[in-house]
């Protein structure tokens, strides 16, 4: 019995015996390194009074990738417009590797061809007719830095064209916002099959100068295209412009926009985005708002804080086109109303404001092209007093088709310009 306690104690000593060798031996590794580190950072010190630090460097690039689409990028980088370049069929300008593969294949090369074709085409039968149009008959009013385009869906390119150089779109309309895809994680297949379906997401707009709901309903609704941001980013693309970034934005019920991190929570705001870009010639900063939200009495019952946003824009220069003439009718009161509030002049064909409407004591009104009623689509709608207008007043021509009757070219433009 009086040896168990011998052994504990001798086991006890040789453990303490180690465990102090052990903490000796830390403590010279660490007095080591430590002398090695103070040695080092002297190195460090007397190297950097005339040579940058190459940590720095490397951090001052990782911290460049890093920035986030949400926020305004810093001029230099280039991958959200070689992105959308890639998307519009235009080579990137500062291609990573992923775009230098991407853009030299057979399948890329003839999508940019074919856009090239679709575009040049429609400049030579519309756009250059319709920029000409607009330089003659709109008014330059220069204070005036906002268009505003209810109804858009993604239709970036015809109010670009009418009006170049405002500063801000407000665009607003039912298709989801989305988001461009990651082209360089897609596989091949996947690529070329998403640039087939932007690629016929823009027949109507081109053929037809408009897009088809129930189309978009497809394309844009199903994630065939992913939204209406691809698009819109190709129009910004394709009309001269360098896009800087995107930013999430919403609504709230006060009318006050807040920048978002994600939709993943957006309970009480109306989602939007802004797209933020710059004229390759003059270099100025311009944007473009897209809204999804419904604006029909009922859509803006429910979002009474969109309202108050829209009635606090700047004056504005509104463009109405192909909007289905819902504003003739008495479920789009609210928003008809407001076009008259806030616009300084207000162009559109006659699926906008019904003519008998405008208060020809506030607006002095010009009639383009030929009235006709509308086709088979929206055969039950008349007009009456328009088409008694263009018999009994003055009209003037217009050489491009636009809007619901493109097929016998019988369009129509009103210019409403307030008094």
């Amino acid at each position: 019995m009086t040896k168990t306690p011998k052994i504990i104690y001798t086991n006890c000593y040789i453990y303490n015996r180690l465990k102090a060798i052990i903490v000796i031996k830390k403590f010279h590794m660490k007095l080591n390194n430590l002398k090695l580190s103070v040695l080092l950072s002297i190195a460090v010190l007397i190297l950097s009074c005339n040579y940058p630090l190459k940590g720095q460097e490397v951090k001052q690039t990782t911290e460049f990738k890093k920035t986030s689409v949400n926020k305004i990028v810093p001029p230099g980088n280039t991958d959200i417009d070689d992105l959308a370049s890639f998307i519009a069929g235009i080579p990137a300008s500062n291609k990573n590797k992923c775009y230098a593969r991407l853009d030299t294949t057979v399948k890329w090369i003839n999508y940019a061809k074919e856009l090239d074709k679709m575009f040049a085409r429609a400049d030579t039968f519309r756009f250059v007719k319709m920029k000409s149009w607009a330089d003659s008959e709109l008014i330059k009013n220069h204070s005036i830095k906002t268009v505003f385009y209810p109804f858009s869906g993604p239709d970036f390119l015809n109010a670009n064209i009418f009006y170049p150089d405002v500063d801000q779109y407000i665009m607003i309309a039912m298709e989801p916002i989305g988001y461009l895809p990651n082209i360089c994680g897609m596989h091949p297949d996947s690529v070329n099959s998403y640039l087939n379906t932007v690629n016929n997401s823009l027949t109507d707009i081109f053929k037809r100068s408009y897009f088809i709901t129930k189309t978009m309903d497809t394309d844009l609704r199903t994630n065939k295209v992913h939204g209406a941001i691809p698009l819109i980013s190709l129009f910004i693309k394709r009309t001269g412009h360098q896009i800087v970034s995107f930013e999430k934005v919403g609504i709230d019920s006060l009318g006050k926009m807040k920048m978002l991190d994600n939709y993943n929570d957006i309970k009480g705001l109306v989602p939007g985005i802004k797209v933020n870009f710059n004229s390759l010639s003059d270099k100025k900063m311009k944007s473009v708002y897209y809204f999804r939200t419904d604006i029909s009495d009922k859509g803006l019952a429910k979002n009474k804080g969109f309202k108050t946003y829209m009635s606090g824009l700047p004056k504005s220069f509104t463009y109405l086109k192909a909007a289905s003439y819902l504003m003739h009718g008495g479920d789009f009161k609210e928003i008809r109303d407001l076009v008259f509030e806030i616009s300084s002049t207000i162009l559109q064909d006659d699926s906008g404001i019904t003519y008998s409407l405008f208060d020809k004591t506030k607006w002095d009104i010009k009639l383009y092209g030929k009235y006709y009623k509308p086709s088979t689509e929206f055969s039950y709608i008349s007009e009456p007093t328009l088409e008694k207008a263009y018999k009994t007043s003055e009209y003037r021509p217009i050489s491009f088709s636009l809007g619901y009757n493109w097929r016998s070219e019988h369009s129509n433009m009103l210019y409403a310009v307030r008094k």
